[in-house]
């Protein structure tokens, strides 16, 4: 994954698992749409998905992809030590709004069902829209096992009941201290301003004062060319 095509996709989808809920595309505050050259080649890849008999989540990349590249994603941070923080980096499923449009009873979409490691198959034997608050509901939600999807913007996302994602652990990384790290913490409170850090010595030692409860419902962590140049945790109820 290169940072000129897919960091805006990734960017785009992982914001609002940790800012904000779900609704129609217009109301959504917290994701950007992907460039169109990502959508355009999402778009190309779940063809071939559907081609080979499921729908498919857009890759999204992996963990080798992360220790060099750009990224922005959901984590457990579990500790911040000698200019290294340790990851537990976590993801959840979305997928290509035409893909999911198109998607009938009988069809096949490939889903991380429950936060499961792996991804598993799941035969669409009903399914619900609501195109007021740009939900879809396959085989009755997560209440009765299946799939709760979202839309945001040009991307369906995997819904909870409490509008997180539906995460599923990517696996664990450490990665070093950007010299200019800047660290942003919201979460004392839903009208909190952030308490903000600024480089690596600072950054280290405000989280050491606080490390508890740095985990992917709250904390957003960004890379650039494989170091950790920016961690935010807001609050969350």
């Amino acid at each position: 994954m290169k940072l000129n095509k897919k960091i805006l996709f990734v960017t785009a989808i992982l914001a609002v698992g940790v800012l904000a809920g779900c609704g129609n595309s217009a109301s959504s505050s917290t994701a950007s749409s992907a460039a169109s050259s990502t959508a355009a080649s999402s778009a190309a890849t779940s063809s071939v998905a559907e081609q080979a008999g499921a729908v498919q989540p857009i890759e999204q990349g992996t963990l080798d992809d992360m220790k060099t590249g750009s990224y922005k994603f959901a984590a457990d941070i579990t500790a911040i030590k000698d200019g290294q923080a340790s990851l537990t980096v976590y993801s959840y499923d979305a997928y290509n709004k035409e893909s999911i449009d198109n998607l009938q009873v009988g069809d096949v979409i490939s889903t991380h069902l429950d936060g499961t490691d792996d991804a598993q198959d799941v035969t669409v034997a009903s399914i619900e829209r609501n195109e007021e608050n740009g939900t879809v509901t396959i085989n009755g939600g997560i209440e009765e096992g299946g799939v709760e999807l979202c839309l945001d913007h040009d991307v369906y996302r995997t819904l909870t009941m409490d509008d997180y994602p539906v995460y599923y652990k990517v696996g664990e990384l450490t990665l070093p201290l950007a010299e200019n790290v800047t660290m942003e913490d919201s979460s004392a409170d839903p009208q909190a301003s952030a308490v903000e850090s600024d480089g690596a010595s600072a950054v280290e030692e405000d989280f050491n004062a606080d490390p508890d409860y740095w985990i992917c419902n709250n904390t957003k962590v960004f890379t650039d060319n494989g170091s950790v140049s920016n961690i935010v945790r807001v609050w969350v109820p």
